[in-house]
């Protein structure tokens, strides 16, 4: 079989196509002829370094990519009930196998079959994307029962996980404000949102409105830079926390860090909310998985003007 691997950090000129053997299962496990792969920022960070601490574990080079998938089960281990060849599912990968190839190993409790109506790159979204909204907006962007007109801005909410943030918190009863630019704020206003602010033309002080939380999502915002639009209690949160955030973190009370990682909890509850028509999947652009190299350049370069998540597929 086919991996998109690399034996180096670095940039997208240290991938390489590799044959490798294929997997067999071993108990528990189960063996997914993969049909969609989204790509994710993390996907990047992982290759280049950039997670820092988290790339001192996991599998030694050469080293496979791709997270998130989607396809078909090919084959099962012993002990496995919950799924059989033929079914379409849907994980997250492990790093021994990794997902920019043609089959994924992993776990069989870790994947979650697809419901019926979702397309492979659909679903392909879901694992790191709406898994990580639904924690996001699970632990801090839903109202407490009896609190009304709770209202919270996403900023960055036209990214793989903001477009599925502002949609889990609209259903938890939030008045969403979703920030983002272009393109993207286009899109989010069909989501039956309160406010779309395109932030090149409104800040989220000039909007008017105080917010009783307000998460960033992009890396690009301080709480400097939105404290004029908190409410008295509201807090700034911030999903990168990152050196320029260290000494605000540490010494303003409406500053905090956030915290939320994709797990199957999280998928499970996208899957139901699909599965109920309550939330809308974000596939961008899909390309051919062979072309994965020439994509990922792209993407990292910035050449891809997409909203909503860049999906590889293979037949």
């Amino acid at each position: 079989m086919k991996r998109l691997q690399y034996r180096r950090r670095g940039g997208p000129e240290v991938l390489e196509w590799a044959e490798v053997d294929e997997p067999k299962p071993g108990p528990n496990e189960i063996v997914v002829d993969v049909k969609a792969a989204s790509i994710n920022p993390t996907d990047i960070k992982m290759r280049t370094g950039e997670l820092g601490v988290a790339n001192m574990f996991g599998e030694p080079f050469p080293k496979g990519m791709g997270l998130d998938f989607a396809g078909i089960v090919r084959e099962t281990g012993q002990g496995v009930s919950t799924v059989t060849p033929g079914d379409a599912v849907v994980g997250l990968s492990a790093a021994r196998s990794r997902s920019f190839a043609d089959l994924v190993l992993i776990k069989a409790d870790k994947v979650r079959r697809i419901p019926d109506g979702v397309t492979f790159a659909e679903a392909s979204t879901l694992p790191m994307g709406a898994a990580t909204a639904a924690k996001v907006a699970s632990k801090y962007l839903t109202p407490r029962p009896g609190q009304a007109d709770y209202r919270v801005a996403v900023l960055g909410a036209g990214g793989g996980i903001g477009l599925y943030t502002v949609q889990f918190a609209r259903e938890a009863g939030a008045l969403v404000t979703a920030v983002a630019g272009g393109l993207a704020a286009d899109a989010l206003r069909s989501f039956d949102l309160d406010r779309v602010l395109d932030y090149r033309t409104e800040t989220l002080a000039e909007s008017g409105t105080r917010f009783d939380t307000i998460i960033d999502l992009s890396d690009r915002y301080t709480f400097q830079d939105v404290q004029a639009a908190l409410s008295h209690d509201g807090c700034f949160r911030t999903m990168t926390p990152t050196m320029r955030h260290l000494r605000t973190l540490a010494t303003e009370r409406r500053a905090k860090a956030a915290f939320a990682l994709a797990d199957i909890s999280g998928l499970e509850t996208a899957i139901a909310a699909i599965s109920k028509k309550r939330l809308i999947t974000n596939v961008g652009a899909t390309f051919s998985m062979e072309d994965a190299i020439d994509v990922l350049r792209d993407f990292e370069d910035g050449g891809l003007k997409v909203v909503g998540k860049v999906v590889l597929t293979r037949p």
